[in-house]
């Protein structure tokens, strides 16, 4: 049986790359040995349901510099790897993958760096585009999330194009198992993710402001928690907003309400691949979001399930949405469409794909 393993920055925080891990970790326990390796949260509490047949270890309790992580990992996650004799290992995320990136050169596991953001929304950080040249440079193949963000490590890092793949996340197969039948009579509009500032939560403020007044029967949703919560809701209190426009917090599974909604806004600033994009395309709602630089496009198919907007014009967000209130016939249409699209993001295709990268590194190594 080939031995994999994920490494993860911390497996005690709740955080899209923690869910993916598990999500991933969970599944290759059916034909893999899985091993998760955490660099920090030692001793905490980790709130994932992961499969007991998953060997889990968290190396460090504190954070600390990256020069002082990097030493103190390097042995343990060698031996680690040596050890249990590790065939893939599967490096989640930019920090994680430079930590442990030196002991690369003194095992035989190939190395995975799959990047679950976007290469140019961060373009301007010189740390973190060095982590990114640094980690696809030593790994023996680049994941990314998008087909758009794998052109641009190309184009920008000069990549070998063999070196470098895009594989999506998967829709979870029960959301398409409990679509139902599209609620036509909805007036409610829905928008899921947590409260921060990449989220878009000001500029979502300042387009319903222009399209609820006029609309007094529909309300607009938002689910989850986080920095700028309180910071927002003043913001509806000072529009006068807080009968139309109402904070849910956080609901456990929130895609099982889905489907008491017209449609989904999302308004951020940048994403990698938007998991609620997924879900709402999965659950057959329509969509509207900024075509922010990666992962939208590639979900949405504009003027059929959903619009596009260009990133940050709010006026054009308002006037897509209120397209929407206003023509029932146009959201049935553009629901009944959300089914095309949808089979390259299941499961079942998706972790061929990753089954297949497994198959062809350990090929290579022997």
């Amino acid at each position: 049986m080939k031995k994999i393993c994920f490494v993860n920055y911390d497996m005690t925080v709740t955080g899209g790359v923690e869910q993916v891990t598990t999500t991933l970790a969970n599944e290759f326990c059916k034909e893999y040995e899985v091993y998760i390796y955490a660099i920090f949260g030692k001793g905490g509490h980790v709130p994932y349901d992961l499969d007991p047949r998953i060997t889990y270890r968290a190396e460090l309790e504190e954070e600390c510099r990256v020069r002082d992580r990097i030493k103190k990992t390097f042995q343990p996650f060698r031996e680690f790897v040596r050890q249990n004799q590790i065939d893939v290992v599967f490096l989640m995320e930019n920090y994680p993958a430079m930590t442990v990136s030196p002991v690369r050169f003194f095992t035989k596991a190939k190395y995975v760096f799959c990047d679950h953001g976007a290469l140019m929304n961060e373009w301007e950080k010189k740390d973190i585009r060095f982590f990114r040249f640094w980690d696809s440079l030593i790994s023996h193949c680049t994941v990314t999330l998008t087909e758009q963000n794998r052109q641009d490590y190309i184009r920008k890092f000069h990549i070998n194009p063999k070196k470098i793949r895009s594989i999506y996340n998967w829709i979870k197969p029960e959301i398409l198992t409990m679509r139902k039948k599209y609620k036509a009579d909805s007036r409610k509009i829905i928008t899921v993710g947590r409260f921060s500032e990449e989220k878009g939560y000001d500029l979502l403020v300042e387009v319903a402001k222009k399209v609820l007044p006029s609309h007094p029967e529909w309300e607009w949703h938002l689910y989850g928690t986080g920095d700028t919560f309180d910071e927002i809701h003043q913001k509806v209190v000072e529009y006068n907003l807080t009968s139309q426009l109402i904070q849910k917090g956080n609901v456990k599974d929130v895609y099982k309400l889905y489907n008491e909604y017209a449609f989904l806004v999302l308004p951020s600033y940048r994403e990698g691949l938007p998991l609620v994009l997924l879900e709402a395309k999965a659950s057959g709602l329509p969509m509207v979001s900024f075509d922010v630089t990666t992962g939208p496009r590639e979900i949405v198919e504009e003027g059929k399930d959903g619009y596009l907007i260009p990133p940050y014009d709010l006026d054009k967000m308002a006037n897509r949405i209120e397209l929407l209130m206003d023509s029932e016939e146009r959201r049935i249409a553009f629901s009944n469409h959300t089914i095309s699209g949808v089979k390259k993001f299941e499961k079942e295709e998706i972790y061929r794909q990753w089954t297949n990268l497994i198959d062809e590194l350990t090929m290579e190594r022997k």
